[in-house]
Formats: structure tokens, sequence, C-alpha cells
């Protein structure tokens, strides 16, 4: 425990002789309940909600659907469902294609680079499937209808704490 403090601290020190970096990642924190990823945090919401609803209750709560841009949030993603549910649920996160038809983009406003669609998606079946959830039975994405209630996994940056 001490030697990982002070390799904190040298860290910390050796960043504020540097110029123009800042250990800010180092001082920032999630709300209880959330899940540490880098500068993000992360929450598994269990109440269903369709689309629109979700992207709601993410906003009041300071972020977005869950955007993911690499396949190591994707799992940590796909860990938090796991260990929220209990057992693997469909579960929205924050890509959709509402508003053109095959461009796909983050409810955040981050840039589409990654994704894990499963093999034959998106397909665009019939009533429109505009968003995104991670199906429970692959634990790939899908495209579905954003009328369907599904939990869903909300995305925020860490709170910096301020001196």
């Amino acid at each position: 425990m001490a030697s990982a403090l002070r390799s904190l601290l040298l860290l910390c020190g050796i960043c504020g002789l540097l110029a123009g970096v800042s250990c800010q990642t180092l001082k920032g924190y999630c709300p209880k309940g959330w899940t540490r990823l880098n500068n993000r945090c992360f929450i598994y919401q269990h109440d269903p909600r369709s689309f629109p609803d979700a992207e709601r209750v993410c906003n009041i709560l300071g972020g977005n659907l869950a955007s993911i841009n690499s396949a190591l949030e994707n799992q940590v993603v796909i860990e938090i469902i796991r260990a929220a549910a209990g057992t693997f649920k469909d579960t929205w996160i924050g890509y959709q294609d509402s508003i053109l038809e095959g461009d796909f983009i983050w409810t955040d406003g981050s840039s589409a680079g990654f994704d894990d669609f499963e093999t034959g998606q998106p397909n665009e079946g019939v009533p429109p499937e505009d968003c995104v959830d991670i199906e429970a039975s692959t634990e790939q994405w899908h495209d579905d209808n954003c009328a369907d209630l599904s939990p869903y996994v909300c995305a925020k940056k860490v709170h910096i704490k301020k001196h």
C-alpha cells in the first residue's frame, strides 16, 4: 500500500515538473455506483426504457447513453452489464441512425470509429430499427426499434476535484 502511494505521489510530482502536463486524470472521480475507465464513468440502469427515454435519463444524470470508442471500452461495458444485471440482457448504448439511415452517430457527439455489430447487422428491420443495443444472445451490437424497452448504460466525464 505504501509503495503504491509513493508511486502515485512520484508520478504526480513528475507530471508537475513537465511543462503543460497535468495530473488531472489522477484527481478525477466517479460518483458512487459508477465505474471509471480513463476519463469516463459508466453506470448500468436496470429500469427498461425506450431509447429516447433512456437518453433523457442519462442527460439528467449528467451524461448520455454510453458511446463505445474502442474494443476495451466495449469489453468494459459488457462486464458492467454482466455484473449489474446478473444475467446479460439486451442493453441500449448511445448509437443510432435515426437522422440518416446507415449513418450511425453517438448521442454524445463523439466520433464513430469503432463498432461491434454482429454479422448481418445492422439490418434495418420493420418497424424501423434505428437504435443500437448490445444483444444478450451474442453480446454484440444490433439495430433495434427505438421504442423497445431495455435497460441501458449511461456514461459521463469524470468529475475533476477543484483545488
